[in-house]
């Protein structure tokens, strides 16, 4: 059966842009941005049988017009909705829906998602969700769209002691090219012990060449040999990690590590924990071309028009630049051609000579 319609959330507070934040002007009525934090859990979340997280979540009508802007979000194994005010399921699993808000244009506003994280959750790792806008103007056709995850965080654990683990965020830049995923596995015990650490990747995220002392166990999952952790000394792991353009596309994404230490005597101490995975690609602003909705994080339709006379504008670039290439080309032949005949012309003729008188 179909779910009841969610009740009009609450109107969030506007915030106004900042002075000399604000991107180019839009070209289209129609457009929106969502921007989102991450799931971060706190130590105490090894105690609990469940636990109370929120999520904020920032929305920008980046159009000219007044717009209707309406909100979901998927959220992954092990999180639930914890009674976000307006929204309830969509359906199916993971999927929420809330009522819609209207914004003015360049209005900028934020909400926060209430969930619900469970105790067990960990053992899925790493985990993410998304969240999704949609914008229309009433009587206009066409909508604008944007979407972006957000990571689920967990801290080192289940807590055991002699054992620390910590990974450093991964970012890829604009140009998409490799980012590195620094690890470190401390020995805080007393024994020295031999140390491994095995990372998990999520979809489109992949260690391209493992280094020496490290092996890909399947494309998701790569385990590295850390070699003789001494007592009280911690050791460092580093490997390349590349990501597709879907994938940063739908940054922030998280990744999980499980750090092991094997003592010379005594049981086998384990942690995990979840890392951070953002991408420059994600930041990007979303094209609109009405009628056409639009493409996630700035991605243009194929032949989409502009308002200037049909073209894009990497085709006006171009037509520039043909304008301008011959017109340098009729500039060097006249100024050739201007050479040449004063050349051929010789040096005027001497006066002749005035007769003796």
């Amino acid at each position: 059966s179909t779910p009841p319609a969610p009740p009009t959330p609450p109107a969030p507070p506007v915030r106004p842009s900042a002075p000399g934040s604000a991107a180019a002007p839009p070209q289209s009525p129609l457009g929106v941005q969502v921007t989102t934090g991450d799931v971060t859990l706190s130590e105490t979340y090894w105690n609990l049988p469940s636990t109370a997280a929120t999520l904020q979540v920032t929305v920008h009508n980046t159009g000219t017009a007044t717009q209707r802007i309406r909100l979901s979000y998927t959220l992954p194994v092990g999180l639930t909705d914890g009674g976000t005010r307006g929204c309830a399921a969509a359906g199916r699993a993971g999927a929420y829906r809330c009522g819609a808000w209207t914004a003015g244009a360049g209005a900028r506003f934020s909400t926060v998602l209430r969930l619900q994280v469970a105790g067990t959750a960990w053992k899925q790792m790493p985990l993410s969700g998304s969240v999704q806008v949609i914008a229309d103007v009433p009587g206009l056709a066409g909508e604008a769209t944007d979407d972006q995850g957000f990571a689920v965080l967990f801290p080192p654990g289940p807590p055991v002691p002699g054992i620390a683990l910590d990974a450093d965020e991964v970012v890829f830049d604009i140009s998409g090219s490799p980012g590195t995923l620094t690890l470190r596995l401390g020995n805080t015990g007393t024994v020295d012990a031999a140390g491994r650490v095995e990372v998990a990747l999520p979809t489109g995220v992949t260690v391209p060449s493992p280094p020496l002392g490290c092996v890909a166990v399947d494309l998701a999952h790569t385990r590295c040999d850390a070699g003789l952790v001494l007592a009280g000394t911690t050791a460092e792991v580093r490997l390349p990690v590349e990501a597709t353009p879907q994938a940063q596309r739908e940054a922030p994404l998280s990744g999980a590590v499980i750090g092991q230490l094997d003592p010379r005597s005594g049981p086998t101490r384990r942690v995990q924990m979840s890392f951070r995975i953002t991408a420059a690609a994600a930041l990007a602003t979303p094209v609109v071309s009405p009628p056409a909705p639009t493409g996630s994080q700035g991605v243009l339709p194929a032949g989409a028009a502009t308002r200037d006379g049909g073209l894009t504008s990497v085709q006006r670039t171009a037509v520039i630049l043909i304008v301008v290439s011959t017109l340098l080309v009729v500039l060097a032949l006249t100024l050739a051609t201007t050479s040449l005949r004063r050349r051929f012309a010789g040096p005027p003729p001497e006066p002749a000579p005035s007769p003796a008188d």
